[in-house]
């Protein structure tokens, strides 16, 4: 249903207002009054669009009753008719923005239906000016409140880079300084000396990016350039199983390596950053450690993929991951809503850390312009697939990584 225009007439004369009635009927819905106070009445009542009066009426003239309403109705459109004799009175409402247009006395039907449909489009910009005036502000006030909540996390950041960075640096150092004297002895018995290498390797890998990241965050840059090599894909899937190789060993669970690399198979090389892409398979390992069983079953499989790109997938038999997780299981810090099961560990069953290891994982392999997909079934397994291109688009910009 059309809403049509409220247009308030106010004449003492009454057959002049019901003249304007009936010639407007159809395209209006118009509302009379034949005294100033009957037609300030109706405004109080009515929500009018256009106020059009008389000059000369015994109360107040057009003019002043005019200025009422645009004192107490700003947004009505206010239109004043007259004779010749009372052009200056009118020039002057119209200079000091009570009137709108004036009409002439006697006026010519399409004359004033032309000033009307002028008068309802201006009501309708206003409206609309209106609007979105009030819309500018709403978005400033959220943007406001966001900016306030990103100068709360910045101060944030700053805290936690204090404090992590003592937190890290303080255990880490004794253990890269003990593991590195107790190597570089080279009295220990396999294969223990092959485990006491491990942990030197991976906590003198750990104790680089710590510095990397407290440096980057204190200087406010947030992105290097990605360095990549060409690594054998092999070898890179066999150094990430051998890596967690005790963790598999004291859950007494069962890794798998399926390199696809028989007699006459070559998996060939993939352009990567090795630490980068180690990390990330080593923490796919670990993730589907924690989450599955003692006793259960995992699988890294590495192969080709039909473009010239490689695949590298960590299948478990784990719990699964329900829909609801699984949507946001790249986020920054989601474990789930679990905080219950929130310990220090590195591969004991069902524990949750920070909720940053998919999240880098995701990072590390985007760097490489890759992806990584998901598969889970609450209490059958899931699948992580790294999925890297055959190579870095030949116009990229140097990839970048966020910390």
């Amino acid at each position: 249903m059309i809403v049509k225009p409220c247009l308030l007439v106010v004449d003492d004369e009454p057959d002049l207002v019901q003249s304007v009635k009936d010639l407007l009927r159809f395209d209006y819905r118009v509302l009379g009054a034949t005294r100033a106070g009957e037609g300030l009445a109706l405004l109080s009542r009515e929500d009018v669009h256009v106020v059009m009066s008389d000059q000369r009426m015994p109360e107040m003239t057009g003019v002043e009753f005019l200025k009422r309403v645009k004192d107490n109705y700003p947004d009505a459109i206010r239109l004043l008719f007259t004779a010749y004799a009372d052009l200056n009175a009118v020039t002057d409402a119209i200079n000091q923005g009570n009137v709108y247009r004036y009409i002439s006395k006697p006026w010519e039907p399409d004359e004033l239906r032309t000033v009307l449909r002028q008068a309802v489009d201006q009501h309708r910009l206003q409206a609309e000016r209106k609007r979105l005036i009030k819309e500018v502000q709403e978005k400033n006030a959220q943007l406001e409140a966001a900016n306030q909540e990103l100068q709360e996390a910045n101060e944030l950041k700053r805290a936690f880079i204090k404090v992590a960075s003592h937190e890290l640096r303080t255990p880490l150092t004794l253990v890269l300084g003990l593991s590195e004297f107790a190597y570089k002895q080279g009295r220990l018995p396999p294969p223990m000396d092959d485990w006491l290498k491990q942990i030197y390797e991976a906590s003198s890998r750990l104790n680089d990016r710590v510095d990397l990241m407290v440096k980057l965050l204190q200087a406010g840059r947030f992105e290097r350039p990605l360095q990549p090599a060409d690594v054998p894909l092999a070898d890179l899937v066999r150094g990430a199983a051998q890596t967690v190789h005790s963790f598999i060993a004291e859950r007494g669970q069962k890794l798998t390596l399926d390199v696809a690399d028989d007699p006459g198979t070559d998996l060939g090389t993939v352009r990567v950053e090795r630490d980068k892409m180690h990390d990330c398979i080593v923490q796919l390992l670990i993730n589907s450690i924690k989450f599955t069983p003692d006793g259960g079953a995992i699988r890294l499989e590495a192969r080709r993929t039909a473009d010239g790109g490689a695949a590298v997938a960590v299948r478990d038999t784990g719990k699964g991951i329900d829909a609801a997780s699984l949507e946001r299981i790249f986020d920054p810090f989601f474990t789930r809503f679990d905080v219950s099961r929130h310990r220090s560990g590195t591969f004991e069953f069902d524990r949750r850390g920070l909720g940053l290891g998919l999240t880098v994982v995701k990072t590390f392999v985007e760097m490489h312009g890759g992806e990584v997909k998901v598969e889970s079934r609450v209490n059958e397994g899931t699948t992580f697939t790294i999925v890297l291109p055959p190579a870095p688009p030949a116009t990229a910009e140097p990839a970048a990584w966020s910390v």
